[in-house]
Formats: structure tokens, sequence, C-alpha cells
């Protein structure tokens, strides 16, 4: 009996040691499959995917975690003097399961010091010493400045090691008392505009990124590369003298406090109309009647929830508009949209406006995701920069310039803010959708604009040559000039040519899948990228590996024409191997006999030349291949003549 249950026993083992056997080769297999087709995973990734912080199916993982800090500052502003005065307190939350033995801040405005690494030459009127640390305290302790066994300086980071380690699921109290001198000129994405109007960024010692992919951000700010921040609590105090106005991300706490009735009336009107406001007009501005206090300083109150960084403007002689949007019907939610500008920027009369066209269309067109803040300013300084609910706007000189202008540093909202992107390493995450998403918008809005048109040339310019790599490679490795390519053209190209492919109905199911998933988190390119091969059923490998992976170029030729009988065949090759939409025109006598359009997902099979076939042809001089919306590096081979 025993030799009978013994064998019966061995069997079942047998028989269950080879049902597991065949389960965990096909699992292997199958992820070993899913992985090989959706992408190469860097050996510096592929951990989070091991620990489960990330998943294969493109969602945060079951272990997935970050880290925020709740800031408390208290600001003393004199825009005449230019120096900023501050005290801060932060709670940091250490919600990994690391033990940190050291913080890493962040001093960005170390970048004005004269011996300071810097990607662009400063005008001398911006070089100063920093920010300059007067006290430090961990845990209610004060640590000396001076102390090089805690504290180490280099660039524009701060390490502070911790005598104690901050365990995980824990917190530290940080308080930093600080000033530093504002330049007196414009400056890399701040700066003085006139001699009382200013934007300041970047302005706080602010504790750096420690995730699960690279533990803390160390990368040294030099100009180039931008925001990679957690999302945090804010609250603001600013004290300025009398008749300054500040305007900030946030909510403005204490309006009734600094403005009298008039204005008060008209910026509470603002939160609820639909129609533009004037808050502040010149004729205000010589009444001298705005604010309550006449003499000595007010202090502006602003709190900020859950956002990952806090930037302001201040001015006695700006103007301001305001106008709102209703953005959720059931709730009656409405979204505030305000424009503070110099009299000597015409442009700007409409800016609060089209903010507002501009948040409309991003909520309910594309991305067709409801604007997630309350308010959006847009101020009036130079060049063009997105921060938070606030963002630093030069003038233009057309509608089209101030039209996209404006919805470009607005879509940022999304990414990188919404989703909180590492755009320090990954630009195309931001800048290439800031650059996408407000297409159809900009062409609606300025007649003859042609914003697709003018991507696609900038970069054909550059397509092919050896500052064309792959996106993929983290901007901190590359040059300015294939920063740009990387960060703004050719994403936008590759994110247009996919909505194409795909169809809207399906890529805005993909897209709102991501920003579903990641809003509020840290997701990084492979996550992008496995979210719309999961929602869409497809494995979309052969448009991600050449378009971000791999060194492509847009290079299509007609190789080949053949006609039978009452068709063409025309033969494409593809010599960039990136892969583009198809259209070929049929003409005769300068006129178009047949069009014939084919996606991208033509070349989805990896074959270097396809056969399109065009019906109904009789009659033709010439076959032309390719369109302005289509990048091209040579178009000398687009056209076949009979």
């Amino acid at each position: 009996m025993r030799k009978i249950i013994k064998h019966f026993l061995n069997d079942e083992r047998e028989i269950m040691l080879k049902g597991l056997t065949i389960f965990l080769i096909s699992f292997i297999l199958s992820v070993l499959t899913f992985s090989q087709n959706v992408n190469y995973i860097p050996l510096n990734i592929k951990p989070a995917y091991e620990k489960g912080t990330r998943s294969l199916d493109g969602k945060p993982g079951l272990n997935y975690w970050q880290n925020k800090a709740e800031y408390n500052i208290k600001v003393n502003l004199d825009p005449r003097t230019k120096l900023l005065q501050g005290s801060e307190n932060i709670v940091y939350y250490n919600n990994s399961p690391d033990s940190l033995s050291q913080i890493v801040v962040r001093l960005y405005h170390n970048i004005s010091k004269p011996d300071a690494r810097r990607d662009f030459n400063l005008n001398k009127n911006a070089i100063n010493d920093g920010v300059q640390l007067k006290k430090i305290f961990v845990r209610d302790s004060e640590i000396k400045i001076d102390d090089k066994s805690l504290i180490n300086i280099t660039g524009t980071n701060l390490t502070l090691r911790l005598i104690d380690k901050l365990g995980p699921k824990s917190k530290i109290n940080l308080s930093f008392e600080w000033e530093l001198e504002m330049p007196a000129v414009q400056s890399i994405r701040y700066g003085s505009y006139d001699s009382t109007s200013m934007f300041v960024a970047y302005w706080y010692p602010q504790i750096s990124v420690y995730d699960d992919v690279d533990g803390w951000d160390r990368l040294d700010y030099a100009g180039t590369l931008e925001m990679y921040n957690d999302f945090n609590d804010y609250n603001i105090e600013f004290t300025v003298p009398a008749g300054f106005q500040i305007w900030a991300t946030g909510v403005w706490q204490n309006a009734d406090e600094i403005l009298n009735q008039k204005y008060l009336e008209r910026y509470n009107s603002a939160w609820k109309s639909d129609d533009v406001i004037k808050i502040i007009d010149q004729v205000d501005l010589f009444a001298n009647d705005i604010y309550k206090t006449k003499s000595g300083t007010h202090t502006f109150k602003f709190k900020a929830d859950y956002v990952p960084d806090f930037a302001f403007g201040i001015s006695n002689t700006y103007l301001w508009d305001a106008v709102s949007l209703e953005v959720d019907k059931k709730s009656g939610r409405r979204v505030y949209c305000a424009a503070a500008y110099r009299q000597t920027s015409p442009d700007f009369v409409d800016v609060a406006y089209y903010a507002k066209e501009s948040l409309k269309y991003f909520s309910f067109e594309m991305p067709g995701v409801i604007y997630p803040y309350p308010s959006a300013t847009v101020f009036n300084g130079a060049g063009g920069m997105e921060f938070p609910m606030i963002v630093n706007n030069g003038r233009e000189d057309t509608k089209a310039g101030t039209v996209g202008l404006t919805s470009h540093e607005l879509a940022h909202t999304y990414m990188p803010f919404y989703m909180g992107t590492n755009e320090r390493k990954y630009p195309f995450m931001d800048e290439g959708w800031a650059v996408m998403l407000p297409y159809d918008f900009q062409e609606r809005m300025a007649d003859g604009n042609t914003p697709r048109v003018r991507t696609v040339t900038g970069y054909e310019s550059f397509a092919g040559n050896e500052y064309d790599l792959p996106l993929m490679i983290p901007s901190p490795t590359i040059s300015y000039r294939s920063y740009r390519i990387s960060a703004y053209n050719k994403p936008a190209i590759a994110y247009d040519i996919l909505r194409k492919t795909l169809g809207d109905g399906l890529f805005l199911k993909a897209l709102h899948a991501y920003i579903e998933r990641w809003n509020g988190k840290h997701p990084i390119p492979t996550d992008f990228f496995f979210t719309f091969n999961e929602v869409t059923g497809q494995d979309l490998s052969w448009f991600w590996k050449p378009w971000f992976y791999n060194f492509s170029h847009p290079d299509l030729a007609i190789s080949k024409v053949k006609a039978r009988r009452n068709s063409l065949f025309v033969e494409v090759k593809n010599s960039g191997n990136l892969p583009l939409p198809v259209k070929l025109q049929v003409m005769y006598k300068d006129a178009v006999v047949k069009e014939v359009y084919k996606n991208a997902d033509v070349w989805k099979s990896g074959k270097e030349k396809i056969e399109v076939k065009i019906e109904g042809v009789k009659n033709y001089d010439a076959v032309i291949l390719g369109s302005e919306l289509i990048p091209d590096v040579n178009s000398i081979d687009n056209v076949y003549f009979k």
C-alpha cells in the first residue's frame, strides 16, 4: 500500500511540477515577449519594475511611492532694492522604504555666482553672490553654515548630512533663513523688466526629488535643464512695500485685507465672470487708490496644494485683467484666468481671453482633461516659461505669436505639472506635448497660423545630422542644439503622427489612461509606452523604437512606378527608417487627379519598401510624394515624371 501511495504521490507531484513548469515557462516567455516588444528597458530602470514600483502594463506598481514636503515661507521683498529675504520651514515626508542619511536641497540662484557653471552667458549685471544662507535648522537644532562635515554645497546643490537617519515612512523638520539679490536685468526665466517689476522663480531652498529610479536627483542647474519636483503644499507670505501687487502660484487668501472695496469687487467678480474684467487699468494706476495701505508695507498670503513648484511676479505699474471659465457644470467649479502686463505690451490686452480659451480647449478637446487647478495667470516678463498656475511670457508682435505662446505655456499645466515628469532627463515628455497639444487651437484662433508646418520645417533643418539623436538619450548628456530637437520638434511630430495613426478616439483613450494613472506622480518614458500598448491592445514597438530609441530620420522616396490597366502601382522606399505617413498625389496638367494617404502604420512590418495602389488613373504627368506636414530631408526623389 505504501508503494502504491508513494507512486501515486510521485505521479501527482510530477504532474504538478510539470504543470508549474509549463506555467512558469509560459509566464516568463510572455513577460519576455512583452518586454522585448515594447522596448528596451535600461539597466538602471529595471530595478523599479523588479521591486514593483512600476509595472509592465504601464500602471504604477503596487509598491509605488513618492515623497513630498510642506513649505511655510515668509518673504520680505523690495523690488526697488532687488533684495529678497526669506525664512522657511519645511516638513519633509519620506514615504520611501529607504533610510535616508542625507537630504539634497536645491539652491537654484547659485547659478548667478561668478564661478558657476552655466549653459548661457549671463548679463554681467545678473551675476551676484547667489543664495546667502544665514541659518539652517535640522530637527529644531541649528547647524553651523560652515560645518563641512554636515553641509556640502556644490554648484546649485546643497547636500545636508543627517546625524540621525530619516527612516522609512517618517518625516523631518528643516528650516532655512536666507537672502538673495534678484538680478536688475532679465535673466534665465526670471529677472527684472523695469525698475519695479520682476518675475521671481527658483527662489527658495527646495528639497530635491528622491525617487524609485535614481534616488536623489543631483543634476546641477546650469540653465537648460528645467524641472523635476515633488508635489508639495505651500503657504507663502510676501511682505512688500505698499502699492505693489503680487501675482503667484495658488490662490490669494487675503485680498480683502489689501484691496480697497472697488477693486476687491472687480477681483471677486472676475472669479464668476465669463467676460474679461479690467481690475487695474491706466486710470486706476494714476488715481492711486487701489490699496488700503498707502505707506509702509502690506503682506500677501497665498496657498497652493499639491503642486510641484511656486513662482510669482510683482509690480506697481502693471495692468491687470481677469476672467473665469466654468469647467464643471455639476459643481459649478470655475477657473480664474488673469493677465498682468506692461502698458507697452498692446498684445496683452487679449491675453486673459486667450488664456481662458486655451483652458477651455485643453479641458474639453485636447487632451480633454479638465484643467486641474483653481487659477492661471500670464505675467508679462520675457521669453516664455511655465510654472504651476503662472507663466512668464514676453511680448509678441502678432496675434499668432501671442496665441501660440499663451497656449504653449499653459499646456505645460498637464506636462510636467499635473504629470510630474522628469523634464531634466526627458524633456520630450513635456515640451513635445506642449507643442503638439494646442495645434488645433492655434490654427483656429489665428487665421493663417501653421504651427504644424513650422514644427516640421524646424525639424527638417536638423533631421538626420549628427545632432539628431534618439529621444531616449538623457538631456544632461547632449548639446543644447540636440536638446532643442529632442525636446520640441521631433517628439511633437511623433505624437501628432501617432494621433493620426490611431485615430482620435483610440489616441485619446490611451492618453486619458496615461494621465489618469500618472497624474500627481512621476512617470518615466516606459510608463507612457507601456500604457499606450496596453490600452490600445497593440504592440507599438514599430513606432516607439525608430522614433524614440533608434538613429532614424525622415526620408521617403518614390523608387518605382508601374501602370497596369487603370491603376498605378507606386513603390515607396523608406530610406531613413522612420515610420511616416505616405501621401501620394497624381498630377495631370497641374491639377490633382488622385490623392492617396496612408497612415504611418504601413511601415509596422519593418519593410524598407511598400507598394501603394492608386486606382482609376488613365492619364497623368507626374506622381508627387509627401506634404508640408510630413518631414522629409530629401525631396528630390519625391517626384516621378511619366
